[in-house]
């Protein structure tokens, strides 16, 4: 098919204000954290969420019901996305179309629930909730359509893209394509296709894997389809002059919105309501991180993330970074190629690494595996006390799996003192086969601070460390002799290896327009990836 969108359209710049949302009951929870984490450059805070997520509305798994109570629970914001329509859908072995056919079936039915449920979760300034659905495409790749408002979000299976972004332009839509360093040709995309006025962002991070290049960290290894297509990755997108922004989300199948490891969307916003998410959307405000709520600003000439300078000579770039583990390096990539590099990581902490909170993180799942056959799920209710010290943030890493519709990851009780957990783990449904879970603490104390956990089930036992101990070695609590379930306390982790805050400068001859971002690797193996900022963008356009 051809889409008739032209390349100049897609870098001709983003478009105008989103409609403004709407309010509706919010359910009772205990978050976290509070929405809205400080942006650590300062004007916007930064929202996390999760755009593009699936559950048994559609073809994938898990009630809707859940989905929504999961995402209330630990996001800002979600965009929930059933399958929608796959127009060029083709007649495969066994007749497999068939499961993607009854599930588009199942989306139009349902579409009014989809909807009403929407407008039930919402709360702006505490959660906002969005709606959506996806449309397919072998020739022309997959995107995602989410709505402003309830009031404009329609149901509608579109043959042409060409129709699609009318439609998402009329409604003050946004069309964001996903998953696509699949080859042209298979489900991958097609960018000669997209609308920079529809599509200002692009998922480059979901359970899929990693679109940032083809030799990336987390390769395209969870679907059918073949792995990294050149030619469809971020990168190449960038030096071929397209523009856009970058999230991640999910894509989960399993019904869990912001599953850890699976992606997010941070978008900085000055609140947390519909219309200030999509007006973030459009203006590329946003970045992409893996599971880590890393909080990330990059700017140029103090320009942030997402927007374009007139040509410069000299470009002052800076980067502020606070993460949730060990920092091990922050990159500034310009044009394809990293042009400066920080290892926090290989600072030495000193005397005064105390006078701020350290990260401790608590990790609860190894357990029998397939194996034995005894594959059970282990249901945790724990509690973390503090001694000494003042619990300040509270980051949780809550997977997809085990599948299960009357359990919930959730956080029961918070105080400045302690943290009590409800939780459970099993050895199936793993995205990248990691059983276990997590929640991260950040703690102000000392080296006498100590820390107690306590298990009431699987069994109950318990475990006290003082923090001068957890600084040189993380420690094991075992529920019962092997093969019963295992956890640990981490070793801590100081503001010297988990902030980094630098400058660096460069310069631009003007030959052509320069593209940089700013990545983040922590040692655990989550990363950031800013939007980009171009300098003289206009420059060589096509």
């Amino acid at each position: 098919m051809r889409c008739g969108i032209t390349r100049r359209q897609w870098i001709s710049g983003a478009a105008a204000t989103a409609i403004a949302g709407c309010a509706a009951a919010r359910l009772p929870d205990i978050s976290p954290d509070a929405p809205g984490r400080p942006a650590p450059g300062g004007e916007y805070p930064v929202f996390f969420g999760d755009l593009h997520n699936h559950s048994n509305v559609g073809y994938a798994q898990g009630s809707m019901e859940r989905a929504f109570e999961i995402a209330r629970n630990h996001l800002d914001f979600f965009a929930f996305t059933p399958h929608g329509w796959w127009h060029d859908i083709g007649h495969y072995e066994n007749n497999i179309e068939q499961k993607w056919l009854k599930g588009f079936e199942v989306t139009r039915q349902r579409w009014p629930e989809v909807v009403d449920m929407v407008r039930r979760y919402d709360e702006p300034g505490k959660f906002v909730a969005i709606a959506g659905y996806e449309w397919h495409s072998r020739s022309l790749g997959d995107v995602h359509i989410v709505f402003p408002t309830p009031e404009v979000a329609e149901y509608v299976r579109f043959d042409d893209l060409r129709e699609f972004q009318a439609f998402a332009k009329r409604r003050g839509a946004i069309l964001i394509p996903h998953h696509p360093a699949n080859r042209l040709g298979h489900r991958g995309a097609n960018p000669a296709c997209w609308d920079a006025e529809v599509s200002p962002v692009l998922e480059i991070y979901s359970e899929w894997g990693n679109a940032e290049h083809d030799r990336a960290p987390y390769p395209y290894v969870r679907h059918t389809e073949a792995g990294r297509w050149t030619r469809n990755t971020l990168h190449h997108f960038l030096a071929q002059g397209f523009w856009m922004g970058v999230i991640a989300s999910t894509d989960d199948h399993l019904g869990c919105p912001g599953a850890y490891r699976e992606g997010l969307a941070a978008v900085m916003a000055p609140e947390l309501t519909r219309e200030a998410i999509f007006e973030a959307l459009r203006r590329r405000r946003t970045y992409a991180v893996t599971g880590d709520r890393i909080l990330l600003d990059f700017r140029i000439n103090g320009r942030l993330m997402g927007q374009e300078l007139p040509y410069v000579r000299r470009r002052e770039l800076a980067v502020r970074v606070t993460g949730w583990d060990q920092v091990d390096r922050v990159e500034i990539i310009k044009n394809g190629r990293v042009m400066h590099r920080e290892f926090p990581m290989d600072r030495l902490p000193g005397p005064a690494s105390w006078n701020e909170p350290v990260l401790l993180r608590f990790e609860y799942g190894w357990g029998p595996w397939a194996a034995l056959d005894m594959t059970r799920t282990c249901d945790w209710d724990f509690r973390i006390t503090l001694d000494g010290g003042t619990l300040e943030r509270v980051q949780t890493c809550f997977q997809a799996g085990p599948l299960d519709e009357t359990r919930r990851d959730r956080i029961l009780e918070r105080s400045d003192r302690h943290l009590r957990v409800r939780s459970f783990t099993a050895l199936r449904q793993q995205f990248e086969d990691i059983p276990t879970k997590g929640v991260v603490l950040a703690i102000r104390g000392g080296p006498e601070t100590r820390v107690t956990v306590s298990l009431e089930s699987p069994s109950t036992v318990s475990l006290a460390q003082r923090l001068k101990d957890l600084a040189e070695s993380g420690e094991m609590l075992f529920t019962g002799d092997f093969p019963k379930e295992s956890a640990m306390l981490h070793r801590l982790v100081f503001h010297d290896h988990y902030r980094a805050s630098f400058a660096a400068a460069d310069e631009g001859d003007g030959s052509g327009p320069d593209w940089y971002y700013a990545r983040v690797v922590q040692a655990n193996g989550q990363l950031a990836w800013s939007s980009p900022i171009w300098v003289d963008a206009r420059v060589g356009r096509k």
